[in-house]
């Protein structure tokens, strides 16, 4: 406090008429201001904030998740009849074209056969949204405290 330009103190006790009456020890108090400081852990104080925000950090990154995975199952889910509707039609037109070379029953199996694959696909592929989400986008490192 007395290393600095602009003493608070000092400053008062030139402005004050019953301070420069008085002449209080501005030396002597300045160093017992200077001396009087607190020692802070940081890394305790740090950790005790934490403790305490975590829960409610937990509980908001949760609703932001579950908000994340509405929106990207909605905007998932939009285009689905669509890629459902062209996949019955894709599986019609090749069973009409394998039953040309191949006995019915055996253009029926390969079609049926590429049809439950394209159920397996899409449905892992909309099985793999919350799992995406989950892992989140990665963001810079929080600097330590």
């Amino acid at each position: 406090m007395s290393d600095r330009l602009d003493n608070p103190l000092v400053e008062h006790t030139l402005a004050c008429d019953d301070c420069r009456a008085d002449a209080p020890p501005v030396a002597q108090l300045a160093a017992l201001l200077d001396g009087a400081g607190v020692d802070v852990d940081a890394a305790y104080l740090s950790r005790l904030a934490f403790a305490r925000v975590a829960p409610e950090l937990r509980a908001r990154a949760q609703a932001a998740f579950w908000r994340r995975l509405r929106t990207a199952l909605a905007f998932g889910l939009l285009p689905l009849p669509l890629v459902i509707a062209a996949d019955v039609f894709v599986l019609g037109w090749l069973y009409q074209l394998f039953a040309v070379w191949l006995p019915a029953s055996l253009a029926l199996y390969v079609v049926i056969s590429y049809g439950a694959w394209l159920l397996v696909a899409i449905g892992s592929t909309y099985a793999a949204i919350p799992l995406l989400l989950a892992r989140g986008l990665p963001g810079p490192e929080p600097a330590p405290a």
